[in-house]
């Protein structure tokens, strides 16, 4: 019996591993761009493959009134699908709190062109607590950044959080039931 213990605190030792791996590869993501946001068309250079995300710098919460939107086209004219991300992951740089929004795959490295249309219908606002946002003006659209990094898959993050967890309690109560014998 303590030898299956032994054995769960094993492998939770093993998940802690590979969930911290991942956690710290996610933070490890280097930033290609970040420009104001604005209507104005801007053009970004995505030197390869993978997953990239958009991400708005100086908000905790952002929503749709009604048809803003962004548009990402390669140099040919294609139009590259941005998939609103859920949950938004929060962020924070240099003391700034940031939220990323959209995330996109590119399959051919090359200029890419970013724009931004009715940006009226944007509501952007400091806090992400319901119950904060109700008493707070929409921050207006000049001060808000947008950036452009790599990122990692929503999924890998949620399953690197939930191994955490995992991985600490299979540690803890494997290894401490069994080498105490409580059983």
């Amino acid at each position: 019996m303590q030898l299956t213990f032994i054995f769960i605190g094993i492998i939770g030792i093993l998940l802690l591993i590979y969930s911290i791996r991942i956690l710290i590869k996610s933070s490890k993501n280097r930033q290609l761009a970040e420009f104001n946001l604005d209507s104005q068309t801007k053009q970004i250079e995505l030197k390869s493959n993978g997953l990239y995300s958009l991400s708005f710098l100086g908000v905790g919460f952002i929503d749709n009134q009604g048809n803003f939107k962004a548009e990402l086209k390669s140099e040919n004219g294609n139009l590259i699908k941005l998939n609103k991300t859920f949950p938004n992951y929060r962020f924070r740089q240099n003391g700034t709190i940031g939220l990323e929004y959209w995330s996109f795959e590119i399959n051919k490295k090359g200029k890419y062109t970013l724009t931004f249309k009715n940006l009226n219908d944007l509501i952007a606002k400091k806090s992400m607590l319901s119950s904060k946002r109700m008493f707070q003006n929409n921050i207006k659209t000049d001060p808000i950044k947008i950036i452009v990094k790599k990122t990692t898959a929503i999924e890998t993050r949620i399953f690197s959080i939930i191994g955490l967890v995992i991985g600490i309690n299979a540690l803890i109560w494997g290894i401490l039931i069994g080498l105490t014998n409580v059983f």
